[in-house]
C-alpha cells in the first residue's frame, strides 16, 4: 500500500466528512434564502398588477419548472465541482431532433421523444468523457459542446423552427403538455424531478461520493470513491434533463425551435448560484435550487409586469450572479482567515506564570 495513502487517508477522511456535512446542512442560508423569496413574492404581489392571480403564478410556476428541471442536474455538476454550459443549447436541440423525427422520418411521438432524450443523455455522456477521461476542463468542453449544438440546430432547421404535425388526440402530449384541471402536468413533472434529485443528493450513496468529490477530489480518491465515474454520472444525468425539458417544451409549444435556448442556460446558471450552490464544489442542495428558481422565476415575471423589458430582466439576472459569487467568495476568505487565526492561537505558547 503506498506509504502517502497511509499518511494522510484520515486527515484527508476528516476534511472529506467535513465537506459532505458543510454541503448537507446549511439550515440558516436556505432559511434566508427562502425569506427572501417570500419577501420578493410579497412585494410584487401589492406592485405588480396581476401578478397575484391564479393564471398568472401557474404560468410562472409552469415556465420556471423548465429551470429547475435542468438545475437539478447542474446542482449536481456544481457540487461535484463541474459545470454545463452547453443545457440550454441541448434542450434547443432535442425539440429540434423530436420534430425531425416527427415530421421527416414519421416516427410516433412516444418513439421520438425517447429518441431525443437518448441524445440529450449521448450529449452529456459526450461531455462528461472529456472532462474526465481526456481531461479537458469542463468549463471549455462545454463551451465548445455548446458551439457544436447550436451549429448543429441552425443547420438542420436553416434558423426556421420545426413545426409539429397535428395530433391532439395523442396521450403523449396529454402526459407532456396538459393539465389536470387547472395545474400544467409540465409542473408535476417538475414535482417528481426535485423529490427524486433531493432524495439522491442528500440520502445516497451517489449523493455522499457527489459531495465528497467536489468538497476535496484527492480526499475522496484516497478514500476509495471513483470520482472520475461520479463526475461523469452527473455530466449524464444533466444531458438526460435537459433532454427531458426539450420534449417538455416541444410537446407544448408543438415546435422545434433552435433558438430557444439562447438564454435559458443563465436563468439556470444564476438559479443554481442564487440557491446557495458552491462554485467551487463541496455544497449546494436541490432545495437551494428550488428556491433560486422560483426568485428567478418571480424576477422575469414581476418585473415585466413593473413594466421592465425583458432585456432589462437579464441585465437584473446578471448583476445577481455577480454580487453573489461575490459575496461567496468574500465569506469563504473571511473563513479561512478565521481558521487561520484560531490555528495560530491554538498553536501559541501559554504565558509563563
Amino acid at each position: 500500500m503506498n506509504t502517502e495513502t497511509q499518511t494522510f487517508t484520515p486527515t484527508r477522511l476528516d476534511e472529506l466528512n467535513h465537506a459532505r456535512l458543510r454541503g448537507r446542512k446549511a439550515p440558516a442560508r436556505e432559511l434566508a434564502l427562502t425569506a427572501v423569496a417570500l419577501l420578493l413574492f410579497g412585494f410584487f404581489s401589492l406592485f405588480a398588477a396581476y401578478f397575484f392571480t391564479l393564471d398568472n403564478v401557474l404560468d410562472m410556476a409552469r415556465v420556471s419548472t423548465s429551470i429547475l428541471i435542468v438545475g437539478i442536474g447542474l446542482t449536481f455538476l456544481f457540487v461535484a465541482g463541474e459545470l454545463d454550459l452547453s443545457v440550454g443549447a441541448n434542450v434547443a436541440l432535442t425539440t429540434v431532433v423530436m420534430g425531425l423525427l416527427l415530421t421527416d422520418a414519421g416516427q410516433s411521438p412516444l418513439l421520438a421523444a425517447l429518441l431525443a432524450l437518448a441524445m440529450a443523455a449521448g450529449v452529456g455522456a459526450v461531455n462528461g468523457f472529456f472532462v474526465t477521461l481526456v481531461g479537458v476542463p469542463s468549463f471549455i468542453v462545454t463551451l465548445a459542446m455548446l458551439s457544436v449544438l447550436a451549429g448543429t440546430s441552425l443547420m438542420l432547421t436553416s434558423g426556421i423552427p420545426v413545426n409539429f404535425p397535428a395530433d391532439s388526440d395523442s396521450w403523449m402530449y396529454s402526459v407532456t403538455a396538459g393539465s389536470i384541471g387547472q395545474v400544467p402536468v409540465v409542473i408535476i413533472w417538475g414535482a417528481v424531478a426535485f423529490v427524486v434529485g433531493a432524495f439522491l443528493l442528500r440520502f445516497t450513496v451517489f449523493g455522499y461520493h457527489v459531495y465528497a468529490t467536489g468538497g476535496d477530489a484527492h480526499a475522496a480518491h484516497a478514500a476509495g470513491i471513483k470520482t472520475a465515474r461520479t463526475r461523469f454520472a452527473c455530466f449524464v444525468l444533466t444531458g438526460f434533463l435537459a433532454g427531458l425539458v426539450g420534449v417538455l417544451q416541444g410537446c407544448w409549444l408543438r415546435q422545434g425551435d433552435p433558438s430557444s435556448g439562447d438564454a435559458f442556460t443563465l436563468q439556470v446558471i444564476a438559479a443554481v448560484i442564487l440557491g446557495g450552490v458552491a462554485l467551487t464544489g463541496g455544497a449546494g442542495s436541490v432545495y437551494g435550487t428550488l428556491v433560486g428558481t422560483a426568485i428567478v422565476g418571480m424576477l422575469a415575471n414581476g418585473l415585466v409586469l413593473l413594466g421592465v423589458t425583458s432585456n432589462a430582466t437579464q441585465l437584473f439576472v446578471g448583476l445577481i450572479i455577480i454580487a453573489v459569487a461575490s459575496l461567496e467568495l468574500g465569506l469563504k476568505r473571511k473563513t479561512r482567515l478565521t481558521r487561520r487565526l484560531r490555528t495560530l492561537t491554538s498553536r501559541s505558547p501559554s504565558p509563563e506564570r
